[in-house]
């Protein structure tokens, strides 16, 4: 089906994944990740190693709904075959929803103008063991006011710094908020919405736990408005378990990937 003679087609792909069996998306040695999935798996399509470049980076146990790839592989390839040839392929816990044509210069990451991460958090007075990796259970009463309050002074450019476990040096600490909400309109659970240019390691883990801290009443308001400004806050931030996050989209072109909803959750599924 190829012609080992002609240069490789650029493809890109809009992939989904439960990120709880993975060590994250990122190709690490000796650990099973996203990356390494895709690319063995092109790799036994196609005969030969594959690299696939992806939009972003999602932490061990971080879902996503719409994680952008590209990669390259020989023109006899049309996206519709490859879409169904490596979905046919992929472990259970990958799908890829689309495969398209690439400009040979096409890069996920760095092509991307803005990527959105929705937070799940479910309301309950009860253990439920269903959403255990799916979900952030608080064991505290969540003030709804606060939660507002605090996702309203989250936009903006500046340092995150505060709210990341690491930098990256090369590229500082800088990040564009283009928007930051909570939705409440879908009980039990409630949803963290943010859209940036750019985020930093835990950046929105570590907002939703101080968030959360924050509207049951167990740390200070003013601890955020501190941590914003790049100072010291009473003490260290608390990061939200990796299992209630998800990448929902990634923007290129002004036009996203994906909408914004979440797969398992029926009335999620027609919006966008």
């Amino acid at each position: 089906m190829s012609d080992s003679t002609a240069p490789p087609a650029r493809f890109r792909a809009t992939i989904e994944y439960d990120g709880t069996s993975f060590h994250g998306s990122q190709l690490q040695p000796g650990v099973r990740t996203v990356q390494r999935e895709v690319e063995e798996a092109l790799g036994k399509l196609l005969d030969r190693p594959v690299r696939i470049d992806l939009a972003g980076r999602t932490d061990a146990g971080v879902h996503a709904t719409a994680q952008e790839v590209a990669f390259g592989a020989p023109r006899a390839w049309s996206p519709e075959e490859l879409a169904r040839a490596l979905g046919a392929i992929l472990s259970d816990d990958v799908a890829v929803r689309r495969v398209g044509d690439a400009a040979p210069d096409f890069h996920p990451r760095f092509d991307a103008e803005r990527r959105r991460y929705r937070y799940v958090v479910a309301e309950s007075g009860r253990r439920r063991p269903f959403l255990r990796d799916r979900a952030w259970i608080p064991r505290w009463p969540l003030d709804r006011d606060a939660l507002d309050r605090l996702a309203a002074a989250i936009p903006g450019e500046r340092s995150f710094e505060r709210f990341a476990r690491a930098g990256q040096p090369e590229r500082g600490t800088r990040c564009r908020v283009a928007s930051a909400a909570w939705h409440f309109d879908r009980p039990p659970f409630l949803f963290f919405e943010i859209v940036a240019d750019r985020f930093l390691h835990h950046m929105v883990r570590y907002l939703v736990g101080t968030s959360v801290e924050i509207a049951a009443g167990r740390r200070p308001f003013e601890d955020f408005e501190r941590l914003l400004a790049g100072e010291a806050a009473s003490r260290p931030v608390f990061p939200a378990p990796p299992g209630g996050l998800y990448l929902t989209g990634v923007r290129y072109g002004g036009e996203w990937n994906s909408g914004a909803g979440i797969p398992w959750l029926p009335a999620e599924r027609h919006r966008t």
